[in-house]
C-alpha cells in the first residue's frame, strides 16, 4: 500500500511512519502542501494520503480538495488536532474519506487506513487475498459485513431504475453517464442499493460502511449522503433517489427512476 503523509511536525511525521512501515506500508513525506500536491502529481497514485490540516502555508483542507478534484479514487484521511465540530465536517465535505483526531493511537490509525483500504479494493485473489483475510481476522475494526464482491460477483452490476453499479472497477452510472464517486461513496451506495426500500440506520451505514469498532461521529453519514446527493440527485434539495428516514436513517427508493 501507497501512502503520501502530509504532516509538517517532523516528531509527529517520525511516529507515523515509523508505524506505516512497521506495516509494510510504503511512504512517500511532506512537510507542506505544496509539496504534498507536488509529490501526488509526480511520484502517484497513491493509495491514500494522510493530510494533516494545520501547516505552515496552504492548510490540509485545501490539499484535501485539490487531491479529490484530481484524484477521486484516492483515499483520503484527514490528520487533525481540532476539535471542533465544523472542522470535522467541512473535512469531510471536501472530500475525505475519514479523519483521525490527534493525539491517536497506532493501532487506531492502523485500523482506520485498513478499513479504507478495504473498501477501496474490491477484490485480490490467490496470496494477496489469503494475507489480506489473515489481517482482517486479527483487526477487528475492520468491517466484514460489506466484505469485497466474490469473482463472480466481479462480473455482476446491480441495476435500479437509472442507475448502474458495477463492481468490478467499483463505478456508478446514471442513464449512462458515469457518477464519479470516492471510495466511501461507492460503498454507501452499494449498501442502499442493494437494499431497495429498506431503511437503513446511520449506526448500521457506519458499522457497514466504516467498521464495526469505528470511533467517530454519526455525522460521518449525513456528510457523505449529503455528497452523493449532490451527485446523483437530480435536485439535491428535493431527494427522489435515497430517501431520508426521519428518526432512523436512509434508504433507496425503490420506485424512483424505474
Amino acid at each position: 500500500m501507497r501512502i503520501l503523509l502530509l504532516e509538517d511536525e517532523e516528531a509527529i511525521r517520525g511516529f507515523v511512519r515509523i508505524n506505516l512501515k512497521r506495516n509494510d506500508m510504503d511512504v512517500t513525506e511532506a512537510d507542506n502542501g505544496e509539496t504534498a500536491i507536488e509529490l501526488a502529481d509526480s511520484e502517484g497514485p497513491f493509495d491514500i494520503a494522510l493530510l494533516d490540516v494545520m501547516l505552515p502555508t496552504i492548510s490540509g483542507f485545501e490539499v484535501c480538495e485539490a487531491l479529490r478534484r484530481k484524484y477521486p479514487a484516492m483515499g483520503i484521511i484527514m490528520l487533525t488536532a481540532k476539535s471542533q465540530e465544523e472542522d470535522k465536517i467541512y473535512g469531510l465535505e471536501l472530500g475525505a474519506d475519514d479523519y483521525v483526531q490527534k493525539p491517536f493511537s497506532p493501532g487506531e490509525l492502523m485500523a482506520r487506513i485498513k478499513s479504507l483500504y478495504r473498501r477501496m479494493k474490491p477484490h485480490t485473489s490467490g496470496e494477496a487475498a489469503a494475507k489480506r483475510a489473515a489481517v482482517d481476522a486479527v483487526d477487528v475494526s475492520v468491517s466484514t459485513s460489506l466484505a469485497a464482491p466474490s469473482e463472480q460477483e466481479q462480473d455482476q452490476e446491480l441495476r435500479r431504475g437509472r442507475f448502474r453499479l458495477t463492481y468490478s472497477d467499483r463505478k456508478l452510472w446514471k442513464d449512462d453517464k458515469e457518477i464519479v464517486l470516492t471510495p466511501t461513496e461507492w460503498t454507501l451506495v452499494r449498501l442502499l442499493m442493494e437494499r431497495p426500500g429498506k431503511n437503513v440506520s446511520r449506526d448500521d451505514i457506519l458499522t457497514e460502511v466504516w467498521g464495526r469498532y469505528y470511533v467517530g461521529d454519526l455525522k460521518v453519514v449525513d456528510v457523505n449522503i449529503r455528497r452523493i446527493r449532490q451527485k446523483i440527485e437530480d435536485n439535491a434539495s428535493q431527494p427522489a433517489f435515497i430517501e431520508t428516514v426521519w428518526g432512523l436513517g436512509y434508504r433507496w427508493n425503490r420506485s424512483a427512476g424505474a
